[in-house]
Parts: structure tokens; sequence; C-alpha cells
């Protein structure tokens, strides 16, 4: 395993401004697109405005976890931690649920590891 990734999550206003949470990042799970079609979602690997060879090579994207239930989006390789099944992540304290789309929903078993493999990943085991 790499370096740790740390939560980059704050809030800043006019009236307030929280520190950067700072918690652990445990986990994450595959971003899955609407359409079957399309499946898991691939986008650059860097995000930004930037036109080089470099910055046009894409990634499979994921939803991150902190340990404080803080959620976010990331390509592949932003942090090195266990990959979960679709739906599994969820922070009922912030209010936010990763719900997968229907046709994940109404996949078998046997048919959503494969989607699994078709994506490159192998879920850590329940």
């Amino acid at each position: 395993m790499g370096e740790e990734r740390i939560c980059p999550v704050f809030r800043e206003t006019e009236l307030c401004k929280s520190p950067i949470c700072g918690g652990k990042i445990i986990r994450r799970e595959p971003l899955l697109s609407m359409e079957d079609i399309v499946g898991h979602i691939i986008g650059p690997k860097q995000s930004g405005s930037a036109r080089t060879d470099e910055m046009k090579a894409t990634s499979y994207y994921y939803t991150y976890e902190c340990e404080h239930g803080h959620t976010l989006v990331r390509p592949e390789e932003w942090a090195d931690v266990p990959t979960v099944l679709p739906g599994t992540i969820s922070s009922g304290r912030y209010g936010i649920i990763n719900t997968p789309a229907r046709w994940y929903n109404e996949l078998s078993d046997g048919e959503k590891e494969d989607i699994c493999k078709r994506g490159g990943f192998t879920p850590e085991p329940k």
C-alpha cells in the first residue's frame, strides 16, 4: 500500500470556517452510470483543463468514503483502499446514500460479479 490519503473536506462560509476533516479514507465503490451500456464510469485521470497527452489518459472512477462519513468521487489511483460492491457506501450522518442504478439492482449475484470483473475490480470478501 502506498501513502495513506486523508479526507480533504472542509466548510468555509462568511460566518464560519471549519478545519479540513483529515479522516482516513477507508473504502471505495465503483461509480456506475445510469445506463448498463456505459457501466463503470471512465473519466480523466486528473481533473483540470490542461490539454496535454498525459491529462488525456483515462481512469475508472470510484466513490471514496472517509472514516467520518464524507464521500468523494475520484479516479481509481487516488487512494489505495479496499473496493466494496456498489450500494455499500452510505452516510446517514450526511444524508448521502450512494444507490446503484436500477439496471444493477435487477441483476443476479452472478451477473453482479461479472460486472465487477468487467470493470476491473475485485470486491473485498464480506
